[in-house]
C-alpha cells in the first residue's frame, strides 16, 4: 500500500508551534494525508497524546522529535523519548539509533528561516534518510536532493508546519506492507519513499512570525 503521511510536523509542544495535538490530526485528514509524524523541537511531550488520539481515530500517526545537534537539527522517527540536544551530530544518531529509531538529516542545506550548518557534515555521517523537500525551506531543498541522490540513501519530504494551514504542503509517500509504525519506519530505511510537495507561501511565514511576535511580547 502507498501511504501519504507528513514526515515535519510541530504542535503547541514546540516553542514556536501554535497547534493543539487534536487539531493536528483532524487538519491532516482532511488534506487527504494517511498519517504524520509528530516533530516537535526537542520534545516528545505530544507523542503520547497523538499516539492515543490517533489509535481513537483510526489515524497513523509516527512518532518523534526534531532535536537540535550542534549542527543542525536532525529528526528521529518512530522513538517516543528525544536525545538531549546540543550532542554531536554521530552522538544524536547513534542515541536515535538506540532508542529503536531512525535519524533524518532535516532540512540542511538551508540558509533562510532554519539556517543549518550540516552541508558537508550529512555526506560522512550516518544519516538513515535525508530531508530533501521542506515547504519551508526556499533554498536548500535542490542540495539536500543532490546529496542524498550522491550518497544513494533514501529520501523523505515534510511540511515543517507551526501552523494548522501548513500541514500537508509536503509530504512522503510510503510503500509499506501495513499502516503501522513499524512498517512506515521500515519502508523508509529501505528507500522506498517518493516526494510530494509545495513550497509554503511567503504569507504563511509571515503569519507565523507575527504569532511567535504576539507570544512572546
Amino acid at each position: 500500500m502507498k501511504l501519504k503521511i507528513d514526515l515535519h510536523v510541530h504542535t503547541k509542544y514546540s516553542p514556536d508551534g501554535f497547534m493543539d495535538v487534536a487539531e493536528v490530526i483532524e487538519r491532516a485528514r482532511a488534506e487527504g494525508l494517511s498519517g504524520i509524524a509528530i516533530t516537535d523541537h526537542n520534545t516528545c511531550g505530544a507523542v503520547n497524546e497523538a499516539l492515543r488520539i490517533g489509535k481513537k481515530e483510526k489515524f497513523l500517526v509516527i512518532p518523534g522529535v526534531e532535536v537540535k545537534s550542534i549542527r543542525g537539527d536532525i529528526i528521529g522517527l518512530g522513538i517516543t523519548t528525544s536525545p538531549k540536544k546540543g550532542m554531536g551530530v554521530e552522538d544524536t544518531i547513534k542515541k536515535i539509533h538506540e532508542l529503536g529509531g531512525i535519524a533524518v538529516a532535516a532540512h540542511p542545506y538551508s540558509i533562510l528561516f532554519h539556517p543549518c550548518k550540516m552541508r558537508g557534515t550529512v555526506r560522512t555521517v550516518g544519516f538513515d534518510a535525508i530531508e530533501v523537500f521542506n515547504a519551508r525551506t526556499y533554498v536548500g531543498n535542490d542540495g539536500a536532493r543532490r546529496a542524498a541522490t550522491d550518497l544513494g540513501i533514501p529520501m523523505t519530504a515534510g511540511s515543517d508546519s507551526h501552523t494548522a494551514s501548513e500541514i500537508g504542503s509536503a509530504y512522503t509517500v510510503v510503500e509499506c506492507e501495513e499502516a503501522d509504525i513499524k512498517s512506515v519506519i521500515d519502508a523508509i530505511r529501505k528507500g522506498k519513499t517518493s516526494i510530494v510537495g509545495r513550497r509554503a507561501t511567503l504569507g504563511y511565514i509571515v503569519g507565523w512570525y507575527y504569532q511567535r511576535l504576539r507570544r512572546v511580547f
